[in-house]
């Protein structure tokens, strides 16, 4: 394998342990792969504040795509540039769509520096950046500013709700869901793992050629495709592992460190062989 450039992962499900740590084996793999020119950048749907929440992840970052590629986030200088964002007319429409679909639902604004939900949320939520609100209503009146909408419902899974609401007006916005998990998130219209991440490797004058990328979830389908090389983890969802090119284990079993660590090695029998081919000639 040719290595790359740029490591591109999901978080939860993927680069991360199932407790939601960072196993010290991927920590490794990840300060060994910067050392050697690699970078190293988080594709996730989690806000900026969800990333923070990582303290031992941020040293070995680049940078940072939130908001299912809404928002580019730089760690260590807690820049925040939103890329697209969503017009709160436009969410509140849509948001009346879902509820006649799905009546049992609880919806929350992201807005590029928070979460505003729906006070039933909370039980869900935890300790957070979250401002609680009571009703749908308040949400909308307190979002000033739209990046995604968030949509939770606690008896069905995200795939019932993705079907649920197939035929709705959803003014044209992206949706990704998580399969058994009962959520979906949308983004403002062409706004996707894929898109954040071409962006940013734009500006550094890079293409899908440069980057292998990671993921477990249907949201990390764009940006699998999108990657000349991409792997989808061991018990990844079927739409992930329709859009990958390769197949890691599971992020128990420290998959992305695993493919990160073949990576090394092959480079360093490349340069093994080089030096002996060159050894050679030079004795010739």
């Amino acid at each position: 394998m040719l290595k790359p450039r740029v490591i591109a992962s999901d978080l939860d499900g993927t680069l991360l342990a199932p407790g939601g740590e960072l196993s010290a084996r991927t920590r490794d793999a990840l300060a060994a792969a910067r050392a050697n020119g690699m970078s190293v950048v988080a594709v996730t749907a989690r806000t900026s504040y969800g990333v923070d929440m990582l303290p031992d992840l941020i040293p070995l970052l680049d940078g940072a795509i939130c908001a299912n590629g809404a928002i580019l986030y730089h760690p260590t200088t807690g820049r925040i540039r939103i890329l697209r964002s969503i017009r709160t007319g436009s969410v509140r429409k849509v948001a009346a769509a879902i509820a006649k679909r799905l009546p049992d639902a609880l919806f929350a604004v992201e807005t590029g520096t928070g979460v505003i939900g729906d006070s039933r949320y909370q039980a869900l939520v935890g300790p957070s950046n979250w401002e609680f609100v009571d009703g749908v209503e308040t949400v909308f009146k307190r979002a000033k500013r739209a990046v995604k909408l968030k949509v939770y419902c606690a008896e069905r899974t995200g795939e019932e709700m993705a079907a649920a609401v197939a035929d709705a007006d959803l003014g044209g916005l992206a949706m990704c869901h998580w399969g058994d998990f009962g959520m979906l998130d949308f983004n403002a219209r062409g706004a996707d793992k894929a898109f954040g991440l071409a962006y940013w490797c734009k500006e550094r004058r890079l293409g899908p050629d440069a980057v292998v990328a990671f993921g477990d979830m249907p949201n990390d389908a764009p940006m699998l495709s999108w990657a000349a090389r991409s792997y989808a983890m061991g018990d990844a969802h079927p739409e992930a592992i329709a859009a990958a090119t390769d197949r890691t284990a599971s992020n128990a079993e420290d998959g992305v460190a695993q493919v990160i660590e073949a990576l090394l090695a092959d480079d360093d029998d490349r340069a093994d062989e080089t030096e002996a081919a060159e050894g050679t000639a030079a004795a010739a």
